[in-house]
C-alpha cells in the first residue's frame, strides 16, 4: 500500500498560540499590558486617579495595536510607514559635486585587468583511465570523453 504524505499548504499563515492570537499579536498585547502595569506600579507620585486613567489608556492602546488591523496590517506597521513618509525626502535632486556610484571599470582607482591561465586546462587526460558507459543519454552529454589519438 502506498504511503500518503500530507503537504503543508498553509506556510504563509502565522501559527495561533493563545486564544486565537499569533505570536506577534501576543507580544503586542504583553507590551501594552506591561506598560500599563509599569505606569500603575512605578509612578507613585501621581494621584491614583491619574495613574488609573493613564494605565487604562495604555492598556486600550495595547489592545488596539493587537486586534485592529486595517488593510491586513498591524497598527505598528502603519505607524512606521507614516513615520518614514514624514521623515524621508519626497524628491531626490542631483547636486553638483555628488560622487558617482557607478563608474566605468577603467576609471576605478586601483583596477587592474587579470587574466588567468591555469595549467590544468591544457592538460591531457591520462590514458590508463577506463571510460565507463553512461547509463542514460543525459549522463552521456554531461560526461567528458577522452580524446583518442
Amino acid at each position: 500500500m502506498p504511503r500518503v504524505y500530507e503537504l503543508p499548504t498553509h506556510l504563509g499563515v502565522e501559527d495561533q498560540l493563545v486564544a486565537g492570537l499569533t505570536a506577534r499579536q501576543l507580544l503586542r498585547l504583553v507590551i501594552g499590558a506591561s506598560l500599563a502595569y509599569g505606569v500603575w506600579d512605578q509612578v507613585p507620585w501621581l494621584p491614583e486617579e491619574v495613574r488609573l486613567a493613564v494605565a487604562t489608556v495604555l492598556a486600550i492602546i495595547g489592545v488596539l495595536f493587537t486586534l485592529f488591523q486595517p488593510g491586513g496590517r498591524a497598527l505598528d506597521q502603519w505607524l512606521l510607514a507614516g513615520l518614514l513618509f514624514v521623515v524621508l525626502p519626497r524628491r531626490l535632486v542631483w547636486q553638483p559635486g555628488a560622487v558617482l556610484l557607478r563608474q566605468r571599470r577603467d576609471e576605478r582607482a586601483g583596477w587592474a585587468e587579470l587574466e588567468l591561465h591555469p595549467e590544468w586546462l591544457g592538460a591531457e587526460m591520462p590514458s590508463n583511465i577506463e571510460e565507463s558507459r553512461p547509463r542514460t543519454a543525459f549522463c552521456a552529454r554531461l560526461m567528458w570523453r577522452r580524446r583518442r589519438p
